[in-house]
């Protein structure tokens, strides 16, 4: 396969993912994906370990859709909510990016790490809404790729 193939089967892998994330709040298989497009399995997960190594996606140990930035395929302490649709966030700036993304008015639910107590921001018309409290990175942004999974 060419390079030029390669990229727009990437392109329509990645574009299913996506498509399936905003719509279900859930990643696609790898199966659903290769009935989805029409092709093969083999060039699905073949695309799909070009886009880790891209890092537009990561990866969980069966080859399936851990992260597709900013969603997560797994439930994390991010749940972010636009009306009967809901999604999870990798972090608070990926939450923040699902608004992004989805062009929603969303609320983001959360937790203090510190002290348990519930947190709620909101995105209204791509606006963050007046909120209190410090959202704080511990790994530098240069280093997220060293453990996504951490980070």
């Amino acid at each position: 396969m060419s390079e030029h193939d390669a990229a727009g089967v990437d392109a329509i892998i990645r574009v299913a993912i996506y498509e399936t994330l905003v719509e279900r709040g859930v990643a696609p298989t790898r199966a659903e994906l290769a009935h989805a497009t029409g092709l093969a399995a083999n060039a699905v997960a073949t695309s799909m370990a070009r886009l880790a190594a891209a890092h537009v996606l990561v990866l969980d140990d069966a080859g399936d859709v851990r992260m597709a930035m900013p969603f997560s395929a797994v439930p994390t302490a991010f749940r972010v909510r636009s009306g009967d649709r809901a999604w999870w966030a990798n972090c608070a700036w990926d939450a923040l990016g699902i608004a992004a993304a989805t062009e929603c008015d969303i609320a983001i639910t959360t937790e203090c790490p510190d002290c348990g107590a519930p947190l709620t921001l909101g995105v209204r018309n791509g606006a963050l809404q007046s909120s209190e409290g410090v959202a704080h990175f511990a790994v530098p942004a240069a280093h997220w790729w060293d453990d996504i999974g951490y980070t």
